[in-house]
């Protein structure tokens, strides 16, 4: 289990691909997050928010295609876990990057320094090692690939934080694209993270107004790795997760273990501008709900253009014109804008320099048609 305490992160922002470029490979991202336990679900579904938006982040940020598989609820089980496993298909450049939050245990006879993965299980043939995972990617050829595992198995009362979580939308400059591309694309090999070692209990920490904030140490990894990026800082892997340690052991008074296994790569990237790559074109009507409405918010389509679509994606996306559609910050809960659907896609029309929209919570009717919508916006500043 986990204990629930108190915290602040700077949540971080989307996706979006590197202008003028085509690149083939991609950042696999594999979200387990048991968001049904009635003791840690609520945090584990802001793990979920957290992680699955930093993940847009990265292939935003390096230009790699995000091949998501993105688990919570009663689907974040062993059988899902395995089936993703046994499907993956990766090539030699790619990126996989695993995260689980929720129930955590070991066994006396464990050796592993990482947890099991109870993945939403009362049973003990339905726990998975969280140094499973790594060990069947390790067989795959993927450049990088990384697991991080928050959780274990107790509960207890919190304290209160000081800090404010930033509120307003994503904006991406030219020194998170360069860090983000330093970590991601100028790495190779292999790590893994959990956040507490043999014998302790991880956290959940909570906002100062009671509302979750997510496991600690997913927390803290977070914003390790935003403290790099918004400073433009050339770090590495060993950095940022000796940050993440330090400042969660000081914190909530547990140890993340981590073992970093990589080397530089030979060739170099470097940043490129994030540009909106998405495309009003649904010929042949396989685009998300969310990918055309960030087309209709890319300003590389004339105006015009960029209503028409709008007119013609409106029945097809949303149930009717009055759905309520709201835009929240990069804490994924505070809300900037609330606006109806028609409203919400005039407005997309109009923006410059939007790059992605994320959908951080909806509802569907039974033809699949938005009746709620939570997003959050990402736009460029980009010299």
């Amino acid at each position: 289990m986990k204990k629930f305490l108190v915290c602040y992160f700077p949540l971080l922002a989307l996706c979006m691909l590197h202008a003028g470029e085509a690149f083939s490979q991609s950042l696999h991202a594999i979200v387990f997050a048991d968001t049904n336990d009635p003791s840690i679900g609520s945090g584990d579904k802001q793990d979920f928010v957290n992680m699955t938006m930093e993940m847009s982040t990265i292939a935003s940020a390096t230009g790699l295609h995000l091949e998501k598989y993105f688990y919570s609820g009663s689907n974040c089980s062993k059988s899902n876990l395995m089936g993703v496993l046994d499907r993956l298909q990766t090539s030699s450049g790619d990126v996989v990057m695993f995260y689980y939050s929720g129930h955590g245990t070991r066994s006396v006879q464990d050796e592993s320094d990482y947890p099991q993965m109870c993945l939403g299980s009362h049973y003990d043939n339905e726990f998975v090692p969280l140094e499973y995972v790594l060990r069947r990617l390790e067989d795959m050829p993927a450049r990088l690939k990384i697991v991080f595992g928050d959780c274990c198995n107790s509960v207890a009362p919190g304290v209160t934080s000081k800090e404010q979580a930033s509120k307003g939308f994503t904006v991406l400059s030219k020194s998170p694209v360069n860090a983000y591309t330093n970590l991601f694309m100028n790495y190779k090999g292999t790590i893994i993270a959990s956040g507490s070692q043999k014998g302790e209990n991880s956290v959940t920490l909570n906002y100062n107004d009671g509302s979750p904030a997510g496991g600690a140490f997913t927390i803290f990894f977070l914003r390790s790795l935003q403290f790099v990026v918004s400073n433009g800082m050339d770090a590495d892997w060993d950095i940022v997760l000796s940050n993440a340690r330090e400042a969660t052991k000081n914190a909530v008074k547990h140890t993340p273990v981590y073992s970093v296994d990589v080397e530089t790569t030979v060739d170099r990237h470097e940043g490129h501008a994030p540009e909106n790559a998405a495309t009003p074109d649904d010929t042949d009507g396989l685009q998300a709900p969310i990918d055309l409405l960030t087309a209709i918010g890319n300003d590389k389509y004339d105006i015009d253009l960029r209503i028409e679509v709008m007119e013609r994606t409106l029945p097809v996306v949303f149930a009717s014109p009055d759905v309520k559609v709201e835009s929240v910050g990069r804490n994924g809960t505070t809300v900037v804008s609330t606006e109806r659907a028609k409203d919400f896609m005039l407005r997309l029309c109009t923006l410059r320099n939007l790059v992605n929209l994320v959908e951080v919570d909806f509802k569907r009717d039974s033809n699949g048609k938005y009746t709620y919508l939570k997003v959050h916006e990402i736009y460029k500043d980009y010299e």
